[in-house]
Formats: structure tokens, C-alpha cells, sequence
């Protein structure tokens, strides 16, 4: 995922959307819609028709407060329009559909494992046809593609809210004269917002050393927010981007060629680790890590908030969701001109698939997708019909631009139309900033990019994550080198994974690429 936590929202100053934006207006509007229009000694006659779903018992469970907050009012909506009834049930961990719930919002990483043990139904093929309401034409291909809401070549699950990060910079001291003119001295071009991952280092370290003290915010504590830290440097080495051009052009529609683009932590073929593969990014990435310690820009320990460390001066430049930046706004005051936003960085070079050695790129970005919440169906869920009309409610054209404002990112295409720039103006920059803020996220969404990354989903992925979290610990504070901390996260693995039979691993591997 991401660097910082995941907070608060904001408004603009002459705007005429509310400092909640969206989400407070619809818990009004919740209100007006549950509490109006229902008097018993109205003639029965001029009562409204039972709605679709009238005697359904619809059991709905999201797992994280923040977003449970904004859906269950909307969920409420939908139940009184429909007729349904709707119970939230509580206490689900994040991985899982907690007893008693038929339909859910769970995060990405999740799904795989939701879908091999057989929990979930796969979604209808109704859902698809360009009349429904959920408008899946829509999604942005490779958030509706089998390996990001799919398992094993079927798509089980409906993204509702979605996760993006941009890097975030103190543009203010950019611009300084002196700043400048110092920058242009050590580095022999002007300072400016990072286009490459190599420009970041070199700006955590002209910071670093010119205030004697770390420029980067800590390393994420959360295990899964740093594993995908590292996966999006790793991912802009481990391949040159492909165009959807490309792919056409070769013909590449068959198993080989999703195995070519689609293995990324895994070998496709045989499901082995490849972290410590010379043909593999995390080398590279390993070593830029290793690389943000060793010239001073990352600190050793301390609050790994992004937001904290910017608007207190302990930090020059840092990764950010957009949770972080709907933060910013109160944290910042009336200082929020100071900072300035760009897309996630690509890399000066990446890794060439036919021989294995570096090749030269301007900035070469490929996508890591590893965030966002989808919502799914218990297999023997009572209703599903209303199951999945409520998830289609949820994460359709208009809810889902509501939770864009809100701080969570986009995964439609009109979530990064121009004609959409209402949504964006929540995070309190004025209109030059808001355009730059879009057009960062769509940049780090990577739209025409055709083989993107995924984070690990299959159902060993807890284990994984820890492994690797721990040794990128290891390798960030110098403690060992990157190579021998690759090699220790393969140990790992083989370690976690040593009760689970070989075929069973190479299964799961396959049908995480959304291979059968």
C-alpha cells in the first residue's frame, strides 16, 4: 500500500460542496429518506409499491471503521429504496467475511484467499451487460481484470473503493534561491518534483544533508504498507512498460504471455520465488532501499507519519495516499500552498526481459496495484441478487466518485475525467493544485499501461508479507546486504510455505495471474 495512516477529509474555501463533502450530506439524506414518508394514516392507496428486494434479509460487514462509516449509511439508503432489510455485522478481521455476513467490502489482498476456500460467488454475468447499473465497462480495465478482483480466470469480486499514491514535497523549498542554486552545484540540474525513484533518493539526500538530519518519514509499520512501498520501486525495474500497442502488436493472448507480464513475486511456470532473481526488480529496488539509510534520508526509527513528518519540518518529500493527503488540510492550515504533488516516480532504467541486464529509460513507471476494497458474496448467501445489486450500489458511478472526495482512489475512468474535478477539490488546494493533484493520480494509475504488478493475494499471503517486511527492515537500517536479504526472504518462504505441497503452491501462483 502506502506510506502513513489512513485519516480525515476537508473542504475547499468558496466551494459549494461541505467540509464533509458527499458522505455527510448522504448520512442527511439517509436520515430524510428512513425517517420521512412513512405514516400510518396515510391512505393505502397512495403508498409506494414493496421495492425489489421486500422481505430480503441482506447481512453486510466492512472491516475497517473509516469506510465502514461512509457505506453503512448508504448501504441504509439502499435498503429503504429497495425494500430490503439490512443488518451490519461487526467483528470481521480484514481478510475475512466474518459468520453470519452474505455480502461484504474486503481489501484487495483478501480475495484470493476468500475465493479458494470456496467462500464466494462469482459475479453474475448480468452484472457485466452494459444496461446495469454498476456500469463494469467503466472500471479501468485492469482493476476488473482477473488478477486484481478475480481468481483462477473468474472475477469473484466488484471494486468499490479504490487506493492510490502520489509523492508529496515541500515545493517551497524547492523554489528557494539558495535551495537552487546549491542543488544545480551538487547534481548539475534544477531541483523539482521527482520524475524517477533515483531523483527521490537524490533529493532525500541533498535534503539530508544540507539540514544535518533524515528528510524521509520512517518506513511504514504496517507490514503489507512496506512490502508495497519496495513492490512499486521494484516494479518500474522489473519490466519496461508495455502499451497496450505492444501487446496487440505480438499477438499476446495465450497463458505464455500472461505468464511473461504476470509473474512478478513468483515464477509463472513453476510458482518458485524470484525476489532474488538477476531477471527480477527487487534486486535494484533492494538496493535503492538500502541506499535512502546509507546517504542519510531515511531515519532510523520514529513515526513513520508522512503527514506528521512533512507539516512539523522532520521531512522534505515523502510517498502519500490520499487518505494522508485529506489529513494534510487540517494538519497544514494555512500553509497548505508549501506543498506541492506528483505522481509516483518510474525508473532511470529497467531490467530487459531478453537479456537480463539494465537498459536505459527516461522514466520508466509500471503500476503496482496492491490496494483498494472490493466487495464480494458469500457463496451461500440467502439473497444473492440483493447482495449484489447493494455492492453495485455501492461502488456505481456516484458512490464511488462520493468516496473519491472522500479520500479514497479511483478506479472508474470518469473518477479522472476533467468534467469530475468537484470530487477532487475536497483536499483543499486551489485550482491550479487540484489539476496537478489529478493529473498525479491518473499518472500513478497508470491507465495505458498493460502489464502492471499485483501485490501478493494468494492464502499464504500473511506469512509472505511478514518475511518480507522483515528482512526489507534489515536491509533499509544496513544490517545486511540487499542480495543476502533477498535470499534470506526466499528462506523464508520456503520456511512458511514448507507444510503445503508443491503443486498446491504452483496452483495458487497460477491462479493469482488469473490463470486456471
Amino acid at each position: 500500500m502506502q506510506q502513513g495512516t489512513f485519516r480525515n477529509s476537508g473542504s475547499r474555501p468558496g466551494s459549494r460542496f461541505p467540509r464533509q463533502l458527499f458522505p455527510l450530506a448522504l448520512l442527511a439524506a439517509a436520515g430524510l429518506v428512513l425517517a420521512g414518508g412513512c405514516n400510518p394514516a396515510d391512505d393505502p392507496a397512495s403508498a409506494p409499491p414493496p421495492g425489489p428486494f421486500a422481505g430480503a434479509v441482506v447481512r453486510f460487514s466492512c472491516p475497517d471503521p473509516r469506510l465502514a462509516e461512509l457505506l453503512t449509511p448508504l448501504a441504509r439508503v439502499w435498503a429503504a429504496r429497495t425494500g430490503a432489510a439490512l443488518e451490519v455485522v461487526a467483528g470481521a478481521a480484514a481478510g475475512t467475511l466474518p459468520a453470519g455476513a452474505d455480502v461484504g467490502v474486503v481489501p484487495f489482498a483478501a480475495v484470493g484467499g476468500l475465493a479458494d476456500r470456496g467462500e464466494l460467488r462469482p459475479i453474475p454475468p448480468a452484472l457485466k451487460e452494459p444496461g446495469h447499473p454498476y456500469q463494469w465497462s467503466g472500471v479501468i480495465s485492469t482493476f476488473r481484470g482477473e488478477s486484481y478482483a478475480g481468481w483462477g480466470g473468474r472475477v469473484f469480486a466488484l471494486p468499490v473503493a479504490g487506493a492510490a499514491e502520489l509523492v508529496l514535497y515541500r515545493s517551497d523549498r524547492l523554489a528557494d534561491p539558495t535551495t537552487r542554486k546549491e542543488f544545480e552545484g551538487k547534481f548539475g540540474r534544477s531541483p523539482g518534483p521527482p520524475t524517477t525513484w533515483e531523483d527521490y533518493a537524490d533529493l532525500a539526500a541533498f535534503f539530508a544533508d544540507k539540514d544535518k538530519a533524515p528528510s524521509l518519514p520512517a518506513l511504514p509499520a504496517d507490514p503489507y504498507q512496506l512490502v508495497t512501498f519496495l513492490s512499486r520501486v521494484a516494479a518500474c525495474y522489473d519490466r519496461p512498460a508495455g502499451g497496450e500497442s505492444t501487446a496487440r502488436e505480438a499477438g499476446r493472448r495465450d497463458d505464455a504471455a500472461r505468464q511473461e507480464v504476470g509473474g512478478f513475486q513468483f515464477r509463472a511456470d513453476d510458482g518458485r520465488p524470484r525476489l532474488d532473481s538477476p531477471t527480477a526488480g527487487f534486486g535494484p529496488a533492494a538496493e535503492w532501499l538500502a541506499g535512502l539509510k546509507a546517504r542519510g534520508g531515511l531515519p532510523a526509527g520514529g513515526d513513520p507519519d508522512p503527514v506528521a513528518a512533512l507539516t512539523a519540518g522532520r521531512a522534505a518529500l515523502a510517498v502519500v495516499s490520499l487518505h494522508d493527503l485529506h489529513r494534510l488540510r487540517a494538519a497544514a492550515g494555512k500553509d497548505l500552498g508549501r506543498y506541492g504533488v506528483a505522481p509516483l516516480p518510474g525508473t532511470r532504467s529497467y531490467i530487459d526481459p531478453a537479456t537480463g541486464k539494465r537498459a536505459p529509460a527516461g522514466s520508466n513507471y509500471v503500476p503496482h496495484l496492491a490496494g483498494g476494497w472490493l466487495g464480494v458474496v458469500r457463496a451461500d448467501a440467502a439473497h444473492p441478487e440483493a447482495a449484489w445489486d447493494l455492492l453495485a450500489e455501492l461502488g456505481g458511478p456516484t458512490r464511488s466518485l462520493e468516496l473519491v472526495a472522500a479520500g479514497y482512489g479511483p478506479f472508474r475512468d470518469l473518477h479522472l475525467d476533467r468534467d469530475r474535478m468537484a470530487a477532487w477539490y475536497g483536499y483543499g488546494f486551489d485550482d491550479a493544485r487540484t489539476k496537478a493533484l489529478q493529473d498525479a493520480v491518473r499518472a500513478s494509475v497508470g491507465k495505458g499501461v498493460r502489464n502492471p504488478t499485483f501485490g501478493l493475494r494468494t492464502p499464504d499471503e500473511p506469512a509472505l508479507t511478514a518475511a518480507l517486511a522483515g528482512e526489507l527492515r534489515r536491509v533499509a537500517a544496513g544490517e545486511v546486504p540487499p542480495a543476502e536479504g533477498l535470499k534470506r526472504v526466499t528462506a523464508g518462504w520456503d520456511a512458511a510455505d514448507k507444510d503445503i505441497p508443491a503443486d498446491k503452491l504452483r496452483d495458487w501462483r497460477r491462479k493469482a495471474l488469473g490463470l486456471n
